[in-house]
Protein backbone atom coordinates (compact mmCIF):
# COMPACT_ATOMS: atom_id res chain seq x y z
CA UNK A 1 0.00 0.00 0.00
CA UNK A 2 1.20 3.47 -0.70
CA UNK A 3 1.57 6.07 2.02
CA UNK A 4 -1.32 7.94 0.42
CA UNK A 5 -3.56 4.86 0.77
CA UNK A 6 -2.57 4.47 4.43
CA UNK A 7 -3.20 8.14 5.13
CA UNK A 8 -6.66 7.96 3.53
CA UNK A 9 -7.43 4.85 5.56
CA UNK A 10 -6.40 6.61 8.77
CA UNK A 11 -8.67 9.54 7.97
CA UNK A 12 -11.67 7.18 8.20
CA UNK A 13 -10.90 6.38 11.83
CA UNK A 14 -11.81 8.60 14.75
CA UNK A 15 -9.85 8.62 18.01
CA UNK A 16 -10.52 5.42 19.94
CA UNK A 17 -11.61 3.46 16.87
CA UNK A 18 -9.79 0.53 15.36
CA UNK A 19 -9.57 -0.80 11.85
CA UNK A 20 -8.61 -4.05 10.22
CA UNK A 21 -6.74 -4.20 6.94
CA UNK A 22 -7.17 -7.43 5.02
CA UNK A 23 -5.02 -8.11 1.99
CA UNK A 24 -6.24 -10.88 -0.27
CA UNK A 25 -6.21 -11.83 -3.91
CA UNK A 26 -9.10 -10.41 -5.90
CA UNK A 27 -11.05 -13.66 -6.22
CA UNK A 28 -11.29 -13.88 -2.40
CA UNK A 29 -13.28 -10.64 -2.08
CA UNK A 30 -16.68 -12.27 -1.56
CA UNK A 31 -15.29 -14.65 1.08
CA UNK A 32 -13.65 -11.80 2.97
CA UNK A 33 -16.86 -9.76 2.91
CA UNK A 34 -18.87 -12.72 4.22
CA UNK A 35 -16.36 -13.21 7.04
CA UNK A 36 -16.71 -9.53 7.96
CA UNK A 37 -20.50 -9.39 7.88
CA UNK A 38 -20.59 -8.01 11.44
CA UNK A 39 -18.42 -5.03 10.51
CA UNK A 40 -20.01 -1.62 10.82
CA UNK A 41 -18.33 -0.40 7.67
CA UNK A 42 -16.34 -2.01 4.90
CA UNK A 43 -14.23 -0.08 2.45
CA UNK A 44 -12.57 -1.96 -0.39
CA UNK A 45 -9.65 -0.91 -2.53
CA UNK A 46 -8.18 -2.71 -5.48
CA UNK A 47 -4.42 -2.45 -5.43
CA UNK A 48 -1.84 -3.70 -7.85
CA UNK A 49 1.19 -5.53 -6.57
CA UNK A 50 4.67 -6.31 -7.80
CA UNK A 51 4.42 -10.09 -7.56
CA UNK A 52 8.11 -10.59 -8.27
CA UNK A 53 9.02 -8.36 -5.30
CA UNK A 54 6.52 -10.15 -3.06
CA UNK A 55 7.94 -13.55 -4.01
CA UNK A 56 11.49 -12.30 -3.40
CA UNK A 57 10.50 -10.97 0.04
CA UNK A 58 8.81 -14.26 0.90
CA UNK A 59 11.87 -16.25 -0.15
CA UNK A 60 14.22 -14.05 1.84
CA UNK A 61 12.00 -14.38 4.93
CA UNK A 62 12.12 -18.19 4.88
CA UNK A 63 14.39 -19.67 7.50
Amino acid sequence: MSRKDLKELGEHLDAGQVGLVVVAVSDMGAKVERAMKQARKIEARHLTADTAAIEADAKSAQV
